[in-house]
């Protein structure tokens, strides 16, 4: 549904499901909707009990503004009746519980959701980067200058480097995208490795990222970091040590929101008042052997486990929410 730029698209009448479910790209479009004329009929169709429940789903994963939290509070009052739905990505309003993942990701992901691996571990970690953003520079610089690229398997794909995808030489999303996705060919990267390394775009979204190693009962650790020492870290003087703890404010986002859910991932013990606690955690698993991990970590492979068993069955009820 993007109504701002397709408003005509909204002037005919429609017949409405029972259960009605509408993807949304911005709020500000729900917001649009409800004042065209399929938007009113909607609403009447539902005091008329035409339609008995509405569901408002993400199309994609983004993150919400503050002018989209003001645009909903002007239609806030139309969700007060429990026939009338609306999921998020992100925090929508004070006390606001209903997150979830987008529809895109929740079709791709799907196919995971009733994987079981096994686990056979010979890397330590798997760290997969599709595009090239500065995060995803300042990792493969870090693992390279400690000299622990050979104790994972890594894809960076800007550098011709992929275990898990055939890359063309012409750079082509159309015939990668698929790729990157398909069961067969994540599945083993996971039965390799005993944890994840894994980079989001930086711009506090939930998507697959996180999902995906959820699923497969795998701890991970999120990396953020635009610099690694005080050569680089002079590059961001004028904003100074708040910058360095900007870094840990971006991971902390994914801690806040699954703990949302219900859903611990602190993995390793991390030391949240450090902000550099990625970084040294990496460096100490890698000087482990993988028993030694196990061992020492025991708690951690538990809670990835049991963490696998709430996502399924937090994704399990939000179909059913959807009444898919």
């Amino acid at each position: 549904m993007h109504v701002e730029s397709n408003k005509n698209d909204y002037n005919s009448k429609e017949i409405y499901p029972e259960v009605t479910r509408i993807l949304y790209h911005l709020i500000h479009d729900i917001y649009s909707f409800f004042k065209t004329p399929q938007g009113l009929q909607l609403l009447s169709d539902l005091e008329e009990k035409k339609v008995l429940k509405i569901i408002f789903i993400p199309f994609e994963p983004y993150k919400i503004s503050s002018y989209e939290r003001y645009i909903f509070s002007k239609i806030e009052h139309l969700f007060d009746n429990k026939k009338v739905i609306i999921e998020c990505n992100d925090i929508l309003s004070d006390g606001f519980n209903n997150l979830t993942f987008s529809a895109v990701v929740t079709e791709v992901m799907l196919q995971f959701v009733g994987t079981n691996i096994t686990k056979k571990p010979e890397k330590h970690f798997l760290s997969l980067n599709k595009r090239k953003k500065l995060e995803r520079v300042i990792l493969f610089n870090f693992l390279e200058q400690n000299n622990l690229l050979q104790k994972g398997i890594t894809s960076f794909h800007w550098l011709n480097q992929s275990p898990d995808i055939s890359i063309p030489n012409e750079y082509d999303d159309d015939i990668i995208q698929p790729q990157l996705y398909k069961h067969d060919n994540i599945v083993p990267l996971y039965e390799d490795t005993l944890f994840e390394i894994l980079c989001p775009s930086g711009k506090k979204l939930i998507c697959e990222k996180t999902l995906k190693p959820l699923l497969m009962g795998k701890p991970f650790l999120i990396w953020n970091y635009e610099f690694l020492n005080y050569i680089d870290f002079n590059n961001y003087k004028i904003s100074g040590h708040s910058k360095e703890i900007e870094t840990l404010n971006k991971t902390l986002f994914y801690f806040n929101w699954y703990k949302k859910i219900g859903i611990d991932i602190n993995y390793f013990d991390l030391d949240l008042e450090n902000p550099r606690c990625i970084q040294e955690k990496i460096i100490e698993l890698c000087n482990m052997s993988i028993k030694d991990i196990e061992i020492k970590y025991s708690k951690t492979l538990e809670k990835a486990n049991l963490n696998k068993k709430l996502i399924r069955k937090f994704m399990y009820k939000k179909l059913k929410d959807w009444y898919l």
